[in-house]
């Protein structure tokens, strides 16, 4: 349910490396879908058969195979309250063999999503993304309030003014998301400016993983790969306020320590 390619930087390209090391590709996790990486997902595709071509892309048919043989997911959060919103998000989700969580108006909705999320991932670390789909703006991603953006107050959207209240619940997914895993925020202009900033710091320290956003407006059409992918350049933040290096050097290691420890 994305799609990444040669050229691509960032915290999916460290999904991507990380999963492929996994199953024990020797790939070196940088953050760089460089010809090395696209060799890795070419050998990969050669090896899980259905016909996927060798194309070093990872593309829907590809990461399905990925699924299917590494056991690594991604969980999608859908705000129902834009009602052709939902249908636009949900629609393209389920044909790629997505089941999302669909969030109702309520407060506390970022505890109900996290409860879900954790319910889903049953206490493993088999997550790889957790992504979150509704209306935002600088530092602001709604999760169950449609385009009320003045509900968050009562948490029913991630917010940086009230993130501090917050913060225990992103705290949550260091127990289910994989070492090499990202949580991607989809709503419109979430990763602007200084707002957008000092959110995704913050979810990226909580939840110690890297998070994302796009700086300007995010269509979510149901077209090809528009509802997985951003639209436009991107903000992402790493833990620690490290480089995408750096952290994709941590996630080299600390996968490296838990193969040993096993």
């Amino acid at each position: 349910m994305l799609l990444v390619k040669r050229g691509d930087r960032g915290p999916r390209v460290i999904m991507i490396q990380g999963i492929l090391r996994s199953m024990g590709s020797p790939i070196s996790i940088d953050g760089a879908y460089g010809p090395g990486t696209a060799a890795a997902v070419a050998a990969f595709q050669g090896r899980a058969g259905g016909g996927i071509a060798a194309d070093g892309t990872v593309g829907l048919a590809t990461w399905a195979a990925m699924e299917r043989l590494s056991g690594y997911r991604i969980i999608n959060v859908v705000d129902a309250e834009d009602a052709a919103q939902r249908q636009r998000v949900c629609s393209g989700l389920t044909r790629a063999g997505g089941d999302p969580i669909i969030m109702h108006g309520m407060s506390n909705a970022v505890m109900q999503a996290m409860d879900e999320v954790c319910n889903r991932a049953g206490g493993s670390g088999g997550i790889a993304m957790v992504r979150f789909y509704s209306h935002g703006g600088p530092g602001i991603q709604n999760v169950a309030s449609g385009h009320d953006a003045g509900n968050m107050g009562h948490l029913s959207g991630i917010s940086v003014q009230h993130f501090p209240a917050m913060r225990a619940q992103f705290e949550r997914l260091n127990d289910v998301l994989a070492p090499f895993g990202c949580v991607d925020l989809m709503g419109c202009s979430v990763g602007e400016g200084a707002q957008g900033t000092a959110l995704l710091e913050g979810i990226a320290d909580a939840a110690d993983r890297p998070a994302e956003a796009g700086i300007q407006v995010q269509y979510s059409q149901d077209e090809g790969y528009k509802v997985f992918n951003f639209e436009g350049p991107v903000r992402q933040c790493y833990p620690g306020r490290r480089s995408r290096v750096a952290w994709g050097q941590r996630v080299q290691g600390w996968m490296g320590a838990t193969r040993r420890r096993a």
